[in-house]
């Protein structure tokens, strides 16, 4: 009986197959990788006048000519070019055309919210409401004088430019987080906006009212997505023991930032051992507020204790430090801290200076 139905069941699929029901041009199983030469290319659509939009190119764009083989040969569907994918590449960048800025992401508009609603908590700034479905967040109103503490306030404040009032004015922020062109991206948008502390002021404008400080904080948010995106904040105990890691970047405003993926504590005891190794003089610090007071004109080796007659006569060590002294500050963010060079807590030092400094000390940390 077996023998019987295997041979009716091979004259059925040979017949089936011989009549091209199953894979034949018509069949339910037929070969669709040639039907893309049959469609009709529909002209673009207009945006009616009054609606904004933003220009998208061909997503899958068609050959421009494809040459026919000659005779009844079947066409063969040519393999699509394999991207260029580097390993180096950043997964945020900031990108510019003409007067519009942004972050691109390599990541879909749902990851990216997260890491973006992170990067305002890490940095201490208020949000007043957002909005996840729709990709939008504003921040409450900060002053760059009564906030002069808060690490990101204190970077981007140079961003102000000279000249511009300080005093008595306010500031917020408006993130907008949208899906990019390419599938699996989005794009993170910053607007500034200002007025006088306590104003009436509530329509956002059109652009920001400072586009360098649009800049400034793209260009936080940027250095701060790329070294946050491979779980920096977590730290195994082989690298405990080896030290904390350090990348050596810019801020927005160009300053030079040291960032080390350690908690507060290692992170403060290393810096001063390295500044110790680096042989820079330690005039004095201040662990409550994370600052290191250093000396460049005088080397910690070069430093001589006066003697008796030298104390009882001589000027206070304390009052011939004021006037040389340069901060080594350290902020934690999130689950990093921050290394910054400045003059006083609203100025940074020389950029050369800063980098000078911070280079010695990511050199010497253990």
């Amino acid at each position: 009986m077996k023998p019987v139905l295997g041979a009716l069941t091979l004259a059925l699929f040979g017949s089936l197959g011989g009549c091209g029901y199953l894979t034949g041009e018509d069949g339910y199983f037929r070969d669709r990788g040639s039907d893309y030469q049959g469609v009709v290319i529909e002209p673009r659509i207009t945006v009616p006048e009054g609606i904004e939009s933003k220009p998208l190119g061909d997503l899958l764009p068609v050959p421009g000519q494809v040459t026919a083989k000659a005779g009844n040969e079947e066409f063969e569907l040519p393999r699509p070019q394999p991207m260029i994918v580097s390993a180096d590449a950043a997964e945020f960048s900031l990108q510019q055309n003409g007067s519009v800025r942004w972050v691109q992401a390599q990541r879909s508009a749902a990851e990216a919210w997260p890491l973006v609603r992170q990067f305002w908590a890490d940095y201490q700034i208020p949000v007043a409401s957002e909005t996840p479905e729709l990709g939008q967040l504003q921040t409450g109103w900060v002053a760059f004088d009564l906030q002069a503490d808060n690490p990101l306030l204190r970077r981007i404040l140079p961003a102000i430019g000279q000249g511009r009032q300080v005093e008595g004015q306010e500031h917020r922020f408006r993130m907008r987080v949208e899906p990019g062109v390419q599938g699996g991206s989005s794009e993170l948008y910053v607007t500034h906006m200002s007025r006088s502390q306590g104003g009436t002021r509530t329509e956002w404008p059109e652009n920001s009212d400072n586009a360098n400080l649009e800049r400034a904080v793209l260009a936080e948010l940027e250095t701060y997505l790329n070294q946050s995106r491979g779980g920096a904040s977590i730290t195994s105990l082989m690298a405990a023991q080896a030290g904390p890691r350090a990348t050596l970047a810019r801020d927005g405003a160009g300053n030079p930032v040291l960032t080390l993926q350690s908690d507060f504590n290692r992170a403060w005891a290393s810096v001063g051992q390295a500044l110790s190794q680096a042989d820079i003089r330690i005039a004095d610090l201040n662990r409550s507020a994370g600052v290191y007071y250093i000396d460049l004109a005088q080397a910690a080796s070069a430093q001589e204790k006066p003697g008796f007659f030298g104390r009882l006569f001589g000027r206070d060590e304390e009052q011939e430090d004021t006037a040389q002294r340069t901060e080594v500050r350290l902020t934690a963010v999130g689950g990093n801290v921050q290394v910054t060079v400045d003059e006083s807590i609203n100025e940074a030092a020389d950029p050369r200076v800063a980098t000078d400094v911070l280079e010695r000390i990511e050199a010497n940390l253990n």
